[in-house]
């Protein structure tokens, strides 16, 4: 599992929404596609358009039936105008998660890429069966491209404060912040 340095890779957010906003604003350009697995949170496709770029939908088995992800399908949406792929682990609003293997395979897909994963684990502390949470920082090489957003509102049980934050690699945490600083500038200081 990966550290990270709470002053150059953690940066607390208006909640998990906002953070979502902020990143796709840092990292998503005219053109640029980004991979979304339907159903998926309702604010991510806004955000993509409003930035000018193009969602690609894959449908996820959210039945339960079968595995969560077809990886083959997605392997071939990836292209060069692939920008970013948003994953939703625990996922809103089906519950289902992600397994070893799919990151597994996620890791392989976007080796040797620009590709930026933007790892939606809001919901992370709520996982039953013994089954445990496949967070990104759990594997390296996902790690080193990945923007995690999680959120105390969903951790404590109150949403309406609005408080989040952003785990990100040094680099990326750079860039987050340059459109976070325009977007929000700072977490009220009370909730903080």
């Amino acid at each position: 599992s990966v550290e990270y340095n709470p002053e150059s890779e953690i940066t607390v957010t208006a909640g998990a929404t906002q953070a979502i906003f902020t990143a796709i604003s840092a990292f998503v350009n005219e053109g640029d596609e980004v991979l979304v697995f339907e159903p998926a949170y309702d604010c991510y496709i806004p955000a993509i358009e409003l930035h000018g770029g193009i969602p690609v939908y894959v449908q996820m088995d959210v039945s339960g039936t079968g595995p969560l992800i077809n990886w083959d399908q997605v392997q071939k949406l990836v292209g060069q105008r692939t920008r970013m792929i948003i994953i939703n682990t625990p996922h809103n609003p089906s519950g289902r998660i992600m397994t070893a293997l799919d990151m597994k395979k996620l890791e392989k897909l976007t080796a040797g890429s620009d590709i930026i994963i933007m790892s939606d684990e809001v919901y992370e502390h709520i996982i039953f069966d013994g089954y445990e949470h496949q967070s990104v920082a759990r594997y390296p090489k996902l790690a080193e491209r990945s923007i995690i957003v999680d959120s105390f509102g969903k951790t404590y049980h109150n949403t309406g404060w609005k408080i989040g934050y952003v785990l990100a690699p040094e680099q990326l945490t750079k860039e987050f912040r340059k459109a976070h600083q325009f977007n929000v500038f700072s977490v009220n200081t009370p909730v903080q």
